[in-house]
């Protein structure tokens, strides 16, 4: 059962890889001119003292990331929501959550120039966390094309509980944003987010909730997939909704995406850029033990035990000449 859905294919998703770096963050810049400033802007409101440094190790994971990567907008984005859920969490007075974030935004800069820009939008206090799983499914969409193409996959509970809060909060709200649009603003941000998405697809995927997950075939130590090792899920120059306005370039959001072929023909082209792409911790993309192991012939990808399998036959019926 290859296509079982367990902890790691949850952990392949892009909000989890992401959320889980901030939350490991970095802690080497102490001396860098942000730092005091930020614990300084922590350390004045009330509430947010016990999560200080976890803050600051999270400021300066991205302020480290924006001198190897050409752009960190993807970062300054779930910087922003990483950030809006412990401030609103933490806080005594979490009605002024936005203006904090602005001013660690402000804050937090390089040897060159402000690193990420707030939205320049206000969320309120009771709108944040549901824009959050709008942006948070948007960023896992391209990953759920991969991973629940076949259909009703068995899965653990974990990975079911994650994809069921997406499903059952974006058809909450489009069937809100469908009938009282002028009443609500937030109607305009997830448009903005899933404008380019299949409804279909955001509306009913599922799975099927078995708890005894299946044992891995073990294979050789370097088969295990380590965070140097895995491709990117996104490439850079592809954008989903963000805070600067509109969308940035790339292709339509995986909109032909919608079989197995297509899916295992991109996972090929990520497989063989992997050893250059990864080298600074980018984030995972769905990699079967089928695609990896699979060949291309006369253009078109075979799984390494199918081809094993027909091969054998031909050497067989040679033999029996």
């Amino acid at each position: 059962m290859f296509n079982y859905l367990g902890d790691k294919q949850l952990g392949f998703l892009r909000t989890k890889f992401y959320y889980n770096q901030l939350d490991n963050g970095r802690n080497v810049c102490q001396n860098a001119s942000f730092y005091n400033l930020a614990k300084n802007e922590l350390n004045k409101n009330d509430g947010l003292q016990d999560v200080s440094d976890k803050i600051l190790k999270a400021l300066c994971y991205v302020h480290e990331k924006s001198f190897t990567e050409t752009s960190v907008n993807d970062i300054c984005d779930f910087l922003y929501f990483w950030l809006g859920n412990i401030l609103l969490d933490k806080m005594k007075n979490n009605h002024v959550f936005h203006d904090v974030i602005r001013n660690l935004f402000d804050i937090l800069i390089n040897d060159k120039k402000k690193i990420c820009t707030a939205p320049t939008y206000y969320i309120n206090v009771k709108s944040f966390k549901d824009i959050k799983l709008f942006f948070d499914y948007s960023q896992d969409y391209d990953s759920y094309i991969g991973q629940l193409h076949a259909h009703n996959p068995p899965c653990n509970n974990n990975y079911k509980e994650y994809l069921q809060k997406y499903v059952d909060t974006y058809n909450k709200f489009q069937r809100e944003c469908q009938d009282k649009r002028p009443y609500y603003s937030y109607c305009d941000v997830f448009d903005e987010y899933f404008a380019k998405k299949k409804a279909k697809y955001l509306s009913n995927w599922t799975c099927k909730l078995e708890h005894n997950e299946p044992k891995e075939i073990e294979e050789s130590d370097d088969s295990e997939a380590t965070e140097e090792q895995l491709p990117k899920t996104y490439r850079m120059e592809e954008r989903t909704a963000n805070f600067r306005g509109g969308f940035e370039g790339g292709r339509e959001q995986n909109a032909e995406h919608t079989g197995s072929s297509n899916f295992l023909q991109e996972q090929d082209t990520f497989v063989n850029n992997s050893d250059s792409d990864n080298s600074n911790g980018t984030p995972p993309s769905i990699i079967s033990k089928s695609v990896t192991g699979a060949v291309s012939v006369a253009g078109a990808l075979v799984p390494s035990y199918l081809l094993y399998n027909v091969i054998s036959i031909m050497f067989n019926k040679y033999n029996a000449l």
